[in-house]
């Protein structure tokens, strides 16, 4: 069978095939790589120490613990007291921006007791003004 011949459906076949063959051959060959055995060794090149050396050496360790703590701790205080400036300041400007909105509610609360205020007015004048004409168009008929 020539490559021209084969229809796309066998050439998909023939392709699924050879990637899955592929697979499992990288498969096997990851396998067999993690499972071969390597000669490990570990050394020691140091010599030992006596109990004095040790014990300095200790001490040293420990006072460069001590160095690297008391440095963290320093950042620690300054990154703390760096965020509280900044919380503060946002606390003290959301504070601020709160008690303007109010200021401006208020007035605007204000404003609208007002207007309400003046439509009652201006209903009740209508009011009056329509039991007038009532009274002179009743004036009118017995006249």
């Amino acid at each position: 069978m020539m490559l021209s011949e084969i229809s796309s459906a066998d050439l998909g076949t023939w392709m699924y095939a050879l990637g899955s063959v592929i697979q499992i051959a990288a498969t096997v060959t990851i396998l067999v790589t993690i499972n071969s055995k390597q000669k490990r060794e570990v050394s020691f090149a140091g010599q030992a120490v006596d109990q004095k050396e040790f014990d300095r050496l200790v001490a040293e360790n420990a006072a460069v613990h001590d160095q690297l703590f008391a440095k963290i701790g320093g950042v620690e205080r300054g990154v703390d007291s760096r965020l509280a400036v900044r919380l503060d300041k946002f606390e003290a400007e959301a504070h601020e921006s709160r008690r303007l909105m109010h200021q401006n509610i208020s007035a605007i609360g204000n404003d609208v007791a007002a207007l309400k205020k003046e439509a009652e007015l201006a209903n009740q004048r209508a009011f009056q003004m329509d039991a007038k004409i009532d009274r002179l168009i009743e004036r009118e008929r017995l006249a």
